[in-house]
C-alpha cells in the first residue's frame, strides 16, 4: 500500500435494494412523465401539420391535452393553473383550423387561449386576436368592443365562454 492509495476513491457497489429502488423509481417515472408524453405528442402534431395531415394533427393535440391534464391532477395545480395549460394547445388547434379556412372556428381557439391568459397576458395574445377576429371580417363587430369583452372576462375561462363570445358575433354579422 502507497502513501497516496489513501486519495483513491473506491466505488461503492450498488447493493440489491438500492438497484431495485432506482429500478421502480425509473418504472414510475416513464409510466408518469406526463409532460414527456405531452411534449412527444405536440412534435408529433407539428410534423403531421406540417404533412397537411390536420385530422391526425388533431388527434395529437388533443393527445397533448389529455397528457397536461393528467400531469396538473397528478401535481395539484389550481383551476387558473390547469386551464391556462389546457389553453395553451388552443392557439396551434387554431392554426389547424385557420389552414382549413374555419376562421370563425379559429378564433374560438384563440380567444379561448387568450381567456386563459387574461391575467398573464403576453403580446402575442393580442396580436393573434387581431389577425384571427380580423380573418372573420364581422360588419357590427369591432375589434376593440371584442377586446374589451375579452378583458371583462376575469371568471375562470371556459371553452364554451369563448364559444358564445364568437358566436354573439357571428349573429350580429
Amino acid at each position: 500500500m502507497s502513501f497516496f492509495s489513501i486519495f483513491k476513491t473506491k466505488k461503492p457497489k450498488a447493493d440489491a435494494e438500492f438497484k431495485d429502488y432506482a429500478r421502480k423509481v425509473m418504472e414510475d417515472f416513464q409510466k408518469n412523465d406526463f409532460l414527456g408524453k405531452a411534449a412527444e405528442a405536440g412534435h408529433k402534431a407539428k410534423a403531421a401539420v406540417k404533412s397537411e395531415k390536420y385530422d391526425e394533427a388533431w388527434g395529437h393535440y388533443h393527445d397533448q391535452k389529455s397528457f397536461y391534464m393528467q400531469h396538473a391532477n397528478r401535481t395539484g395545480f389550481t383551476a387558473k393553473q390547469l386551464l391556462a395549460l389546457d389553453a395553451s394547445v388552443h392557439e396551434d388547434m387554431a392554426n389547424i383550423l385557420r389552414l382549413e379556412n374555419k376562421h370563425q372556428d379559429a378564433l374560438v381557439h384563440i380567444v379561448y387561449w387568450v381567456l386563459a391568459g387574461v391575467d398573464r397576458p403576453i403580446k402575442r395574445h393580442q396580436q393573434k386576436l387581431k389577425s384571427y377576429f380580423n380573418r372573420c371580417k364581422f360588419k357590427n363587430t369591432q375589434l376593440p368592443v371584442a377586446e374589451r369583452l375579452i378583458a371583462e372576462n376575469t371568471q375562470l375561462p371556459e371553452f364554451t365562454l369563448a364559444k358564445s363570445m364568437v358566436s354573439e358575433w357571428v349573429s350580429r354579422g
